[in-house]
């Protein structure tokens, strides 16, 4: 047995745990700050007009390089010729990711996500994440948007997550002028969508 290649493949693998364990932490505490901000009115939103489909990009971008999973599947299907919208890019490419990441905590098993993007006959533009998970009762619909509110004590000790996630989107939206919806039915998954108005 070549002792010193174990030796090197184990240490490898704890570095990289370690680099992973380091990046969650740090985007923890990124969050928390950010939501400090934002609850003290501090935080600044840089309106611009924006492609749809690079949100919609950068929000699986960010997702992907979150979640380090590979048991998920996510398919995208964003309409062709979407008028633009007026966001803070980064802020709503993040409130995305946090979409994506609540369908993926909270999804079947295996989680399969699908994310799209359409125009509604009023014009208004509709960025949809659904998930296949077990769905969410009516009683809880109008508490999940609260800050550290978890649906079940359970769940919040076996998967991860700083509370904040669904509360930093209604946050975002409001900020934006934008609505958000969730349909959702026991056992029949969730429809999260944030609803924008085009650029005029």
């Amino acid at each position: 047995i070549d002792r010193s290649y174990n030796d090197r493949a184990t240490q490898e693998k704890c570095v990289k745990l370690l680099l992973a364990e380091s990046e969650r932490l740090s985007a923890l505490i990124e969050r928390l700050l950010d939501w400090g901000r934002m609850e003290e009115g501090r935080k600044l939103y840089d309106l611009q007009p924006e492609s749809v489909q690079q949100l919609v990009d950068d929000a699986l971008s960010v997702f992907e390089r979150a979640t380090y999973q590979t048991d998920v599947k996510v398919s995208k299907d964003v309409a062709e010729g979407l008028p633009n919208v007026m966001v803070d890019r980064a802020a709503m490419a993040d409130a995305l990711a946090n979409l994506l990441s609540n369908a993926f905590k909270y999804g079947g098993t295996p989680p399969t996500i699908n994310v799209s993007a359409f125009q509604a006959a009023d014009k208004r533009i509709i960025i949809e994440v659904k998930d296949n998970g077990e769905g969410i009762e009516p009683s809880e619909q109008s508490r999940i948007f609260d800050k550290f509110y978890r649906i079940d004590d359970r769940l919040s000790r076996t998967r991860e997550g700083s509370g904040l996630g669904l509360a930093i989107v209604k946050h975002v939206a409001r900020a934006h002028d934008a609505e958000i919806r969730l349909e959702s039915a026991k056992g029949k998954g969730s429809t999260f969508a944030i609803v924008l108005s085009p650029v005029s």
